[in-house]
C-alpha cells in the first residue's frame, strides 16, 4: 500500500469514529494551548517590564535599607525589593552625602506610604510619596498642567505644599484649577501647588493616583519617622553605572562607620542596585518561572500522548477482522504499522494545529484581561519558538505513543485475526 493510501485510509478511519478521534486530540489540543499562553504571558510580561524600566532611564541607582542576606547574593535585586521597607539605618544624611559625589547627575530621598486625601466632602485613596523637586524630575516625565513643583524650601522648612497625580486632580476637583486649594492628608492641612499631566502605570503602580510632598515633611509630620525608605539616584554616565554604584557603597560605609575592607555587601546595612541589574534580575526570574509554568502544562501533552495510546489500542482490538483480511491478501506487517502510526500522526497534527490557534486566542484575551486589571498597553508576543517547540514535542509524542499500538497491530496472526469476534 502506497503511502498516498495509507493517509486516505487513515482519515476514512478517523472520520469513522469522530468523537472518539476528537476526545483522543484534546489532550494535545490543551497541552500546546497551555504551553503557547504561558511563555506568550511570559514574553509580554518581560517585555512590559523592560519597556518600563526604560522610560525610568537605565542609568538610576537605588539604595535601599537593610544588608544582603548571605544566602542571597547573586540575587541581590529580587531581595531587595521583597524584604519590608522598615528598617532605620537610611537617613537624610546619607541622601546629602551621596548628592556631593561627582560620578552623580541628581539624587533624592523617598520616603512614602498610603492615605486618603480629603476635600470638601471627597476623598481619594492615594500613594503619597515625599521626596525633593529633583525627585520628581527623576520618577516622572509628566507635564505640569496646573501650577508648578513645590521647592527646596519647603523641604528646608517642612513645608506642606503637595503636587497632586492626574487622577487625584480629576477625582478631587474635576475640571476645577486645584492650586491654591487645601486638601486634607491625616488630619494635616496642605496646599496644593501643582498637577501633573497623565502617566499611567509604571513598574504595576498607577502614577496617576500619586501625590508629591516635601520628604520632610511626609517624614515629619505623616510619617513621624527620622529614616528613609529609599535614595533613587541618576548616575550621570550610563556606562560608569559599576563604579557609581561602588563609589555610593563607599560613601555611605564611611558615614556609618563600617568597616569592610573586602567590600562584602553582607556586611553593609544597606543595598546599591543599579536599575540594569534589577531589570536583568527581573528577567531571569520571569523567564524562570514561565519554564516552569510551561513544564506542569506540558504535563498535559504527556497525557495527550498516554491517551493517543490508549485509543488506539482500543482502534487494534475493534479492527482486528479488518487487519487480518489486510493480511490475508498480501498487506505485510510494515504496511499495517506504517497504517497505525499515520493516523497516530494525523490526529496529532490536527491537534496541534487547534491548539496553536487556542493557544493564540488565549494568550491574546490574556493580554487584553492582563491590560485592563493592570491599567497598562500590553504587548501580544507571538512566542515562535513556543509554537514550534510545542509542535515538535507534539509530533514525537503522537509518534512514540502510536509505536506500540501499531506494533501490536502489525503482529496479530492474520488466520487468528479473521477469526476474532
Amino acid at each position: 500500500m502506497s503511502l498516498i493510501e495509507s493517509i486516505k485510509t487513515a482519515f476514512v478511519s478517523l472520520k469513522s469514529n469522530k468523537t472518539r478521534s476528537a476526545l483522543t486530540m484534546l489532550g494535545i489540543v490543551i497541552g500546546i494551548a497551555s504551553v503557547i499562553t504561558m511563555v506568550s504571558i511570559g514574553d509580554g510580561t518581560k517585555q512590559l517590564i523592560i519597556g518600563q524600566f526604560s522610560s525610568l532611564g537605565s542609568n538610576n541607582i537605588f539604595v535601599e535599607p537593610g544588608a544582603f542576606s548571605k544566602k542571597m547574593e547573586g540575587n541581590q535585586g529580587m531581595q531587595s525589593m521583597l524584604e519590608q521597607m522598615t528598617i532605620k539605618t537610611l537617613k537624610y544624611e546619607d541622601y546629602k552625602a551621596i548628592e556631593k559625589d561627582p560620578l552623580i547627575s541628581k539624587a533624592a530621598p523617598l520616603a512614602f506610604g498610603a492615605e486618603k486625601v480629603f476635600y470638601k466632602g471627597k476623598d481619594f485613596k492615594v500613594t503619597y510619596l515625599g521626596t525633593t523637586p529633583a525627585g520628581l524630575s527623576i520618577l516622572t516625565k509628566a507635564e505640569f498642567l496646573y501650577g508648578n513643583n513645590f521647592t527646596e524650601e519647603d523641604v528646608k522648612s517642612l513645608g506642606r505644599d503637595v503636587v497632586l497625580g492626574y487622577k487625584v486632580k480629576e477625582t478631587l476637583f474635576g475640571d476645577e484649577d486645584p492650586v491654591g486649594k487645601i486638601v486634607r492628608i491625616k488630619d494635616n492641612n496642605f496646599r496644593v501647588v501643582g498637577s501633573l499631566d497623565q502617566q499611567g502605570t509604571q513598574m504595576f503602580m498607577n502614577l496617576d493616583e500619586v501625590i508629591y510632598l516635601p520628604v520632610t515633611t511626609v517624614q515629619k509630620i505623616i510619617l513621624g519617622v527620622d529614616y528613609l525608605k529609599q535614595i533613587v539616584v541618576q548616575a550621570k554616565d550610563e556606562n560608569r553605572i559599576e563604579e557609581t554604584v561602588e563609589s555610593i557603597r563607599l560613601t555611605i560605609r564611611e558615614r556609618h562607620r563600617i568597616d569592610n575592607p573586602e567590600g562584602d555587601p553582607a556586611k553593609d546595612d544597606f543595598k546599591v542596585v543599579s536599575q540594569k541589574e534589577t531589570a536583568e534580575i527581573l528577567d531571569t526570574v520571569i523567564s524562570i518561572f514561565t519554564m516552569f509554568l510551561s513544564s506542569v502544562a506540558a504535563i498535559a501533552l504527556l497525557v495527550g500522548g498516554i491517551g493517543i495510546m490508549n485509543i488506539m489500542l482500543v482502534s487494534v482490538t475493534e479492527r482486528t477482522k479488518e487487519i487480518g483480511l489486510r493480511k490475508a491478501v498480501g498487506a505485510r506487517e510494515s504496511d499495517i504499522m506504517t497504517q497505525f502510526l499515520i493516523e497516530a500522526l494525523i490526529l496529532t497534527l490536527i491537534g496541534g494545529a487547534i491548539g496553536i490557534l487556542f493557544g493564540l486566542f488565549f494568550a491574546f484575551l490574556a493580554g487584553i484581561i492582563l491590560g485592563m486589571v493592570l491599567a497598562t498597553t500590553w504587548s501580544f508576543s507571538f512566542p515562535l519558538a513556543a509554537v514550534l517547540w510545542a509542535f515538535g514535542v507534539a509530533t514525537a509524542i503522537g509518534l512514540i505513543f502510536g509505536i506500540y499500538p501499531a506494533r501490536r497491530a502489525a503482529r496479530l496472526n492474520a488466520i487468528e485475526a479473521l477469526r476474532y469476534e
